[in-house]
Formats: structure tokens, sequence, C-alpha cells
């Protein structure tokens, strides 16, 4: 069966000498283990469809004798440039993926958090800001079940709300506190670690980032 899904890719990895295979997540299919043939050959197709971050119209072949899709078409819709010269940003946008990736199963479709990823993605383009991260993550959160709404940390108690509910593009109005947004990533970082089996490799990188430039995580 062939289908056209919208998709983000979330992450991806080298499979074999040319292909790809990446974890995009889509629509109406939610995450889908996605093979990508042949691209990385000087004359390979969709390569730029591969990228972490990308969101575009996939064509996937879809086989009950594979656990992965295969990819055999598809369209950019937005590459999100902005974020991918600044650093920072592309910190935040690699832990956004991150924590949508590790923390849902395959192919359990979830349209809501896939408008949530590519919400964030558009406001860390747009509007960025340091509040994003955290906002993002609370809100998966209580779509997984797991939610820290009545869990504020004393820093966090007058933004708590308004990361759980704000439209990520109006994050960027607020006022930015260092102490608020170090302590609502710290309780997140922590609880996603536990549900997730190990700490996320985004916040580490972060973090080891933050220590070489002096400035807040």
């Amino acid at each position: 069966m062939i289908v056209n899904a919208g998709g983000v890719v979330l992450s991806r990895r080298a499979l074999g000498e040319n292909d790809r295979l990446c974890s995009v997540f889509t629509e109406h299919l939610g995450k889908v283990p996605t093979r990508f043939v042949g691209v990385c050959r000087a004359k390979g197709k969709l390569k730029a469809l591969t990228e972490p971050g990308v969101w575009g119209e996939y064509r996937l072949h879809l086989s009950p004798r594979s656990e992965f899709a295969k990819a055999v078409g598809g369209r950019l819709i937005r590459s999100f440039p902005r974020w991918r010269e600044d650093l920072g940003c592309t910190f935040d946008a690699l832990a956004c993926l991150e924590m949508l990736d590790r923390l849902t199963p395959d192919r359990q479709p979830s349209p809501e958090k896939y408008r949530l990823i590519c919400a964030a993605l558009a406001a860390l383009d747009e509007s960025p800001s340091g509040w994003l991260v955290a906002s993002f993550g609370l809100r998966l959160a209580e779509m997984l079940g797991i939610g820290l709404r009545e869990r504020a940390p004393a820093p966090c108690r007058r933004v708590w709300d308004l990361l759980h509910d704000e439209e990520f593009a109006a994050l960027s109005g607020a006022p930015f506190d260092d102490d608020a947004s170090a302590a609502a990533r710290c309780l997140l970082d922590e609880h996603l670690a536990a549900h997730a089996g190990r700490r996320l490799r985004a916040f580490e990188f972060r973090d080891a980032w933050s220590g070489v430039q002096g400035v807040p995580a």
C-alpha cells in the first residue's frame, strides 16, 4: 500500500552503505521508521527529506511484511533555515525532536503531537524563545499522561500555566528568567529520563555547550 503523509523527521541513521533509516512522525500514522534507499549516493534523491527537523510530504510504501516503511517520493514543506543557523536554537529543536522520538511508540496515530512538533519548529524559526523547550516538553508530557502541571518548581510558579497553555509563537514576548528556565528544564530532564530510561542526549549536549560558552543552559 502506498500513502501520502505529512511528516517531520525526528532522527536519522545510516543503514548499509547508501541508505538511511529515519524516524518520521506523520500526521495520521504516528511515528514511522522509514527507509530511504540510495539517498547517500552522489545522485541520490530525497536526501534533503532525511534531515532531522525537516517537514515534508512523504510518499510511503507500507508492507505488512516489513517493520519499515519505504520512502518512494516526497516534497519539502519547510526546512526551517533560521534555527539551523543558530547553535542554541538548533539544540532546542533537537531536544524537541528527541523528546517526541524517545517517548512515543511506533505507529500510534496522534495528530495533536504532529501539530505540536510542527508548531514548535515553526516558532523556533520565526520567534525563538528560551521558554520553548520547557513548554514543548511539558505539553508532550501531558499528552502522554505523565504531566507535571501540579509540580511547578518554586521559581516557575508565575509562568507555569503560561508554559502549558500559551501559543509557542507568543512565548517570545514573555519576560525571560534564567533561574526559572533552568528549574523547569531540570525538572523536565529528570522526569523524562525516568520514563525514557536514560537522559536525553540533546540535554546532555546543551549542558556541555553551555559550559563551554559560559552561558545558562
